[in-house]
């Protein structure tokens, strides 16, 4: 009997690791994201298909080729459709004539693909369900392990220490990490799995933080006009030449109040003459944060900023620097791609990540509220990616 051989799987688990992650970095530019790498525990259990080759020794037969099994694996997200798994597996025992047994078990590495996943049929649209392994989904599985055997009455020589193993399945995710899967996989040609399994993700999710106040049934608010669409300043209407003013007593000075609403805007280029006083507000005396604020994004299915939304969030810290009593509360939307119940969870996070970068800036946490609405609150339509990318979005507006 050959003792199994070890070395070989650790000497090459480097090379199938480095070329998935070749693999990742080739991929096309509509695949990138911020998907954050996490790793993955699994315990799980089925029926094994055990067919030793006896067709040397005539007097042999395999008598149970059936039995019970069970796996443990440990796993790691390298990308929205890529994973790779080290994994063993008690396939059990074949029993032969005369009370022969022989006892299966495999320790493998192996690649999954993600090839479909049912939040984000069109591979070209955004796929949250496979940045978070959310929802159902369906892999394949390619690698190699090392068979482990022991023999009780009989004598057997193992052919091939390493095997090629194939594999596919399916896959139910939820949002705070436990996802169910059934899989098949055949180990060669000696051995085959059906299993099922309970898996754990670790990390990509964050808690509520608890002072913020986060509000799920919220009225529905008008929709917002984004800021810089406003109306141009009226023009006033030419007026004939005055004539001389009457001279006034020496005692009376001149009154002209050019700024009714006191926003620092005279009333000639005012589009929004009712301001309140110390409010925010642009050239043309709107409030500044009243509605949509364009280049906060976001990278896909993620709450991490871009780059281009922390230089516009560093514009609000200034802006807020300026107007020290002003609150402001931080509106969060999503479009309606993928689970509902996921989607206000990614606007939470996104209000909160919103919160989390000012605060860092300088920004009192009490002049801020967050606010998360999902996909509830659309103003455009969900059925166009341009509609979507209009319904992905971060409101500011003053808190009265």
């Amino acid at each position: 009997m050959k003792k199994p051989l070890f070395a070989p799987i650790l000497t090459t688990a480097g090379l199938v690791v480095a070329a998935s992650l070749n693999v990742v970095h080739a991929q096309d530019e509509w695949e990138r994201s911020s998907f954050q790498k996490r790793f993955y525990l699994g315990v799980g259990g089925g029926a094994s298909e055990l067919q030793p080759d006896t067709s040397r020794v005539p007097t042999v037969d395999v008598i149970e080729e059936s039995d019970a099994a069970v796996n443990v694996t440990l796993g790691m997200d390298f990308s929205r459709r890529l994973s790779a798994e080290l994994q063993y597996v008690d396939l059990g025992t074949a029993g032969l004539t005369d009370g022969a047994e022989i006892d299966y078990s495999e320790v493998s590495l192996s690649g999954l693909y993600y090839v479909w996943n049912a939040s984000s049929p069109d591979p070209y649209d955004d796929a949250d369900g496979l940045d978070l392994r959310s929802g159902f989904s369906l892999y394949g599985r390619a690698g190699f392990g090392q068979m482990i055997n022991e023999a009780r009455g009989v004598l057997y020589e193992r052919e091939n220490d390493i095997q090629f193993l194939l594999g596919a399945g399916v896959e139910y995710g939820l949002s705070n990490g436990l996802a169910a899967r059934a899989e098949y996989t055949a180990y060669d040609t000696d051995s085959k799995y059906l299993g099922f399994s309970l898996l754990y993700r670790t990390g990509g999710r964050y808690s509520d933080i608890d002072y913020l106040e986060i509000e799920e049934d919220l009225p529905v608010l008008p929709p917002p006009q984004p800021l810089g669409e406003l109306p141009p300043p009226p023009v006033p209407e030419e007026l004939p030449a005055p004539g001389p003013l009457p001279e006034l007593p020496a005692d009376i000075a001149p009154l002209v109040n050019t700024d009714e609403d006191g926003d620092g805007v005279d009333n000639v280029l005012d589009a929004c003459p009712d301001t309140s006083v110390g409010t925010p507000v642009n050239a043309q005396g709107c409030e500044l944060f009243n509605g949509v604020l364009d280049g906060v994004n976001f990278e896909t299915g993620s709450d991490s900023l871009t780059g281009p939304a922390r230089q516009i969030l560093q514009g609000v810290v200034a802006t807020l620097a300026s107007y020290p009593t002003v609150r402001v509360s931080i509106h969060a939307h999503t479009d309606n791609q993928g689970d509902e119940d996921l989607n206000l969870e990614l606007s939470k996070n996104r209000a909160l990540s919103v919160v989390r970068f000012l605060t860092a800036q300088g920004v009192r946490l009490d002049r801020l509220q967050a606010r998360a609405y999902g996909e509830s609150q659309p103003i455009a339509d969900n059925s166009t990616r341009e509609g979507r990318l209009m319904n992905r979005r971060v409101e500011f507006r003053t808190v009265r």
